[in-house]
């Protein structure tokens, strides 16, 4: 044994670490990344024949298992793993970057992301205003000069009591303690019957972004004045209504998807016009 040696299990063994892996920014041709039957992007299975034609899972499922769909050869189809490998390994960064998401996503997988991606932009409904950003950020914009709408905090379960005077009849609802959630509240004049006020809720976020985030359910009631046979203040009131999404803030899409209810004028309070609203929104378990 040479002198100053150790062996045994005292013995310490030197392993070198793992290099850190390197990034190549490379050019491909786009259509080597789409099955050239459906022309949709390859992932995973991925089958091939002996000539090299090759297909995603889901054509796979549709065409004959024994012939190949391009040339007619005979012959079965096989999982073509290192083509699944090499699909795999490309990964672009997310197109909504800009408004916040720092996302890289396996290139088959960059649609399903930027349907459901939280950074996806909404936009500002104010005339001549050209803001887009995540709902956060458009949260910041309104609620800063020059629109100022004012901004409530909100929790999930929790009657949540304000008033809308006719001059502000839109405010933002902010889940602040939990998730940062949106909720736009808006009251406005009946068109087709200007004796009432129409009440309602959107959840701002990109449409697509919907289906991945989980759903909202609202109540709300508004108090009008109390009668003067009973005692007892008037109510109109909606339960569980499921919330829909937004990221166009204006009058046509909150009125043709959002959460409504339609409030009589005469419930409306003092010179102010002020409608006595309160809200609970509560998110859905999955």
């Amino acid at each position: 044994m040479e002198e100053g040696g150790e062996t045994g299990a005292g013995a310490m063994v030197a392993m070198e670490a793992d290099p850190p892996r390197e990034e190549l920014t490379v050019k491909i041709y786009k259509d080597k990344l789409h099955c050239p039957f459906c022309t949709l992007p390859l992932k995973p299975p991925i089958f091939q024949v002996r000539v090299r034609h090759s297909v995603c899972g889901m054509c796979h499922a549709l065409l004959p298992k024994d012939k190949c769909y391009a040339c007619g050869r005979d012959g079965a189809y096989h999982r073509n793993a290192a083509l699944e490998d090499f699909v795999g390994w490309h990964r672009i960064p997310c197109p909504y970057g800009e408004y916040g998401c720092r996302a890289d996503v396996t290139y088959h997988e960059a649609g399903a992301h930027q349907l459901a991606c939280p950074f996806a932009p909404c936009r500002c409904s104010e005339p001549g205003c050209a803001f887009a950003g995540a709902p956060p950020a458009l949260r910041d914009h309104l609620a800063a000069a020059p629109h100022s709408w004012p901004v409530d905090k909100i929790r999930y379960g929790v009657n949540t009591k304000f008033s809308l005077p006719a001059s502000l009849p839109r405010r933002l609802l902010v889940v602040e303690e939990e998730d940062g959630r949106v909720f736009l509240v808006s009251a406005s004049a009946r068109a087709a019957d200007p004796s009432y006020r129409r009440v309602s809720v959107v959840c701002v976020r990109a449409s697509g972004a919907a289906a991945a985030g989980p759903p909202y359910t609202c109540s709300m009631w508004v108090t009008g004045h109390k009668s003067a046979v009973s005692g007892r203040s008037e109510i109109v009131m909606v339960q569980g209504m499921d919330v829909p999404s937004c990221s166009e803030l204006g009058e046509a899409a909150a009125a043709k998807e959002a959460v409504r209810l339609m409030v009589p004028n005469d419930y409306l309070h003092g010179e102010a016009m002020e409608m006595r609203l309160c809200i609970k929104i509560d998110k859905v378990q999955a």
